[in-house]
């Protein structure tokens, strides 16, 4: 036998692609069908799964309220703390599963400010009540890291008046030992006032009858009024630390918590999908079964060329 003669001989045609596919027919036909009609039956039976999702928009009103709100915790990285909290016991026991993953997921867009949240249940109903109670255990989380980093402002603040409170009262009392050994009397004498002027001291001190007198006394009465408004600061702070319902109204008003898609009940199963599947089960099936006849005409012996399958 010449080589043409191989060569030739190995050759296919399309008339022997329509030879093999009609021989094998019925052979691809059930294949395919019998793979449809199992996926259908097994997406119809198996038990459905309802996904509800919701999506919330994150950020910080004006933090300008008396400086106590500045410097909180940041809010992208308290959404994505909240994200990494799924595989602890934390967020398992505040929602009531042993597993979080398995019904809920969560994800953070820093970009967009955008917190998903996906729960999933074996009812519409089931899905919707998992998705409001997600949404509450992450809105209380938001809250009560704010409410902490807002507490500790307080705390920080309370220190820090308290060590000015201290310095003013020193400086009072320094200043008053200085009034009780000065003259409160002395003649006034015009160059004495003209030179305090020209070194820029107030011209009422200058031309007072005791200069150095008066500027103390002036001194003092602005560190009486510093004084006050530091106690009454300390009041304000401590009112505050004590009535912790006052710094979380605050708080509150400064996390601005939007849900763009709240929870709602799908209107069909995220898993299975028998109409999906079933035409992707087709089309794997006719595939396998034109594979397949092509590999049994390729691998059949020569002396059976001609029979069918």
């Amino acid at each position: 036998m010449s080589l043409d003669t191989t060569q030739s001989r190995d050759e296919i045609s399309l008339r022997d692609i329509y030879l093999i596919l009609k021989r094998w027919s019925r052979f691809i036909f059930f294949v395919s069908a019998g793979l449809t009609l199992a996926t259908l039956i097994f997406s119809l039976l198996w038990p459905k799964t309802y996904t509800s999702q919701v999506v919330v928009s994150l950020s910080l009103a004006n933090q300008s309220n008396q400086g106590l709100l500045s410097n909180l915790p940041s809010l992208p990285g308290l959404a994505q703390g909240f994200v990494d909290l799924q595989q602890t016991k934390l967020l398992a026991n505040q929602l009531g599963v042993d597993d979080p993953t398995r019904f809920y997921k969560a994800r953070f867009d820093e970009k967009r400010g955008l917190l998903f949240l996906t729960a999933e249940g074996r009812s519409a109903a089931e899905a919707s009540e998992r998705a409001e109670r997600i949404l509450e255990v992450a809105r209380k989380y938001l809250q009560r890291n704010l409410l902490e980093g807002a507490q500790a402002n307080l705390r920080a603040a309370m220190a820090q008046t308290r060590l000015d409170l201290q310095a003013a009262q020193d400086a009072l009392k320094s200043i008053q030992a200085e009034l009780a050994r000065a003259p409160d009397r002395a003649a006034s004498s015009p160059t004495i006032a003209a030179a305090l002027e020209a070194r820029g001291s107030d011209p009422q001190i200058a031309r007072a009858t005791n200069p150095a007198y008066t500027s103390l006394s002036l001194d003092e009465s602005r560190l009486r009024s510093q004084i006050a408004q530091l106690e009454a600061r300390i009041n304000t702070l401590n009112d505050l630390l004590m009535q912790p319902q006052s710094t979380s109204q605050l708080v509150n008003q400064t996390l601005l918590v939007q849900v763009l898609v709240p929870p709602a009940e799908p209107l069909r199963p995220s898993f299975p999908r028998p109409a999906l599947f079933t035409v992707v089960a087709g089309v794997l099936g006719l595939l396998m079964g034109v594979l397949w006849a092509f590999i049994a005409e390729a691998v059949r012996s020569p002396d059976s060329e001609g029979g069918s399958p």
